[in-house]
């Protein structure tokens, strides 16, 4: 999928819009920014006219993906940040304020998965999936409410995952997570509505996030050769992020096609 521009048939040369220059001047923070899918939505963003403020923990992978954007002619500022670290979101949102002086979008993108037995999962495990997947979008959340409330103007796009919906076999820690996340989800959008803040969740199915993790995880088994494309992902973050303010994706469950395990997976 590409975002091609939208033309008003009859309309004045003015008001032709192009869908992908609608985040000129927009400031957008993205976790999990240093590789797979988070490098992919960064780099269309900047595409789209955003200046990019890129998280995560690995600070020489960051900044490569930030010089590629900027390579590009796009604008990116790394931020090496452990969303698990209260002191570092809080720290990220900080920087990311003093230097551009407020945040439009959020995407909640980092992330890890799992894949094993239940009962053999130890508790330190556990606590690091659930602190990565849904203490860190919270933090990050909480940082943004605090700077798009007095902006009256913002939105939080978070990356989920179908299982939510129907989890596959040993990943107790990472399905619950992503249910979570539904409901992080729906708070935030119920508690940003009179400030003019929106909150999605991109649901995804079998996803190639480039580097690997997609492949090895969420696709694994029969759904293997069925993956979307990470750019075709990024589009439609875009898209979301470009709404007007009155209007919002709430929820979006994006899959492939022919994926054959959606409603019994295997």
């Amino acid at each position: 999928m590409r975002v091609e521009p939208v033309v008003l048939v009859g309309a004045p040369r003015e008001m032709k819009v192009n869908a992908m220059a609608r985040l000129e001047g927009r400031i957008a923070v993205i976790t999990g920014a240093s590789g797979g899918l988070g490098k992919y939505i960064s780099r269309a963003y900047a595409g789209a006219g955003a200046s990019v403020v890129l998280a995560a923990r690995n600070a020489a992978k960051l900044e490569a993906v930030a010089e590629g954007i900027r390579d590009e002619g796009g604008a990116a500022l790394a931020i090496p940040t452990d969303v698990t670290q209260e002191g570092d979101v809080v720290s990220l949102f900080q920087k990311a304020g003093d230097v551009h002086g407020r945040v439009d979008i959020l995407v909640n993108n980092a992330g890890i998965s799992s894949n094993m037995p239940t009962d053999e999962i130890p508790l330190d495990f556990w606590k690091q999936v659930i602190d990565t997947n849904i203490t860190g979008a919270f933090l990050c959340s909480r940082e943004a409410l605090k700077r798009m409330k007095q902006q009256n103007d913002g939105r939080i796009i978070n990356i989920g995952s179908i299982a939510s919906k129907t989890p596959r076999p040993n990943s107790a820690p990472y399905t619950t997570t992503k249910h979570a996340l539904k409901g992080l989800t729906a708070s935030l959008a119920r508690d940003g509505r009179e400030f003019g803040i929106t909150a999605s969740i991109i649901i995804l199915g079998a996803t190639d996030t480039g580097d690997g993790f997609g492949a090895s995880r969420e696709a694994e088994r029969a759904d293997d050769q069925y993956r979307l494309e990470p750019a075709d992902v990024a589009d439609i973050a875009v898209m979301i992020a470009a709404l007007p303010q009155m209007a919002n994706v709430f929820d979006l469950t994006v899959l492939p096609a022919n994926q054959p395990s959606f409603i019994a997976r295997g």
